[in-house]
């Protein structure tokens, strides 16, 4: 059983004309119905792709609201096989949403409302999970939340770090912690150098870290060896969620048994390449 901790999300995507600035109005060009709203958020994406990659019991342990968003999320966990057993319904919060506008060259306005109330823990439920799980994935999420993670995790459980360098949910204390815990951590190229600074002296035995480095492929490294995958890039408008399901691909070979790296590279790599292969390009179908 794999477990997947973080914030949840319903992302609402556009693309727009070009960069939104005070006193202009910036049209959209285009708002894809699958997108607005869309399954998001980290825990969603890994799972997402654990479940198909045929790991069967990929748990999503996040917060919701009691409200339409949150029934709206159910749903679409639902229709992709996902169980709902790892969510909290927070009475009276709102579910989280983020807003995903994307300029013409790429870059991404994200605007993003948490909806919950500070200070969000595990409940019961979701500390049974975290206690019986083979593999619990990190991602970035309430911080009390990923203290109580790292508090039931059995001894021999692995553990996976998913980086997003947020002060606002990570410590330094925190972060050393997980870096010193983590049989596997993932990160991008902008993150290496806070992953670095944040790893022991002596990492974990056997520890896998692995760093993406956008279209040009993927480096892992373990026991001082270091070995790059390339990857085909892919022209996309809408590239959210690739280094997420990318995480899920590599914890879906290591827990199915893989262990040269090659074959752990390529399986983040066929993961996100399904992911962004069934999204629309909405620059080139336009052009």
């Amino acid at each position: 059983m794999i477990v997947v901790t973080g914030y949840a999300s319903l992302d609402h995507v556009a693309v727009l004309d070009g960069s939104p600035r005070p006193g202009r109005t910036t049209t959209i060009l285009d708002r894809p119905e699958n997108a607005w709203p869309r399954l998001g958020g980290a825990p969603a994406y890994v799972t997402s792709a654990l479940v198909a990659s045929g790991v069967a019991d990929a748990y999503p342990v996040s917060w919701i609201g009691n409200d339409a968003g949150g029934e709206t999320y159910r749903s679409q966990l639902a229709e992709r096989g996902i169980p709902a057993a790892g969510l909290a319904v927070i009475e009276g919060a709102r579910t989280p949403v983020a807003v995903l506008a994307y300029e013409p060259d790429g870059g991404c306005f994200c605007l993003y409302d948490p909806g919950m109330p500070a200070g969000l823990t595990l409940v019961d439920a979701q500390r049974s999970l975290v206690a019986r799980a083979d593999w619990v994935c990190v991602t970035i999420g309430p911080p009390r939340a990923t203290e109580a993670v790292l508090e039931n995790l059995r001894p021999e459980t692995k553990l996976a770090w998913v980086v997003k360098h947020d002060p606002r949910a990570l410590s330094t204390a925190l972060a050393r912690e997980l870096a010193g815990r983590s049989d596997l951590i993932c990160c991008s190229r902008a993150e290496r150098a806070f992953v670095d600074d944040m790893l022991p002296a002596e990492p974990r035995e056997r520890q896998i870290l692995i760093e993406t480095q956008g279209g040009e492929g993927a480096a892992l490294t373990r026991d001082g060896m270091t070995s790059f995958v390339p990857a085909t890039p892919i022209a996309l408008s809408d590239p959210t969620g690739a280094g997420d399901t990318f995480a899920a691909g590599v914890l879906a070979a290591l827990a199915g048994g893989a262990t040269e790296p090659a074959v752990i590279l390529q399986a983040g790599h066929r993961a996100a390449a399904a992911l962004l292969g069934a999204r629309r390009t909405i620059e080139m179908e336009s052009a």
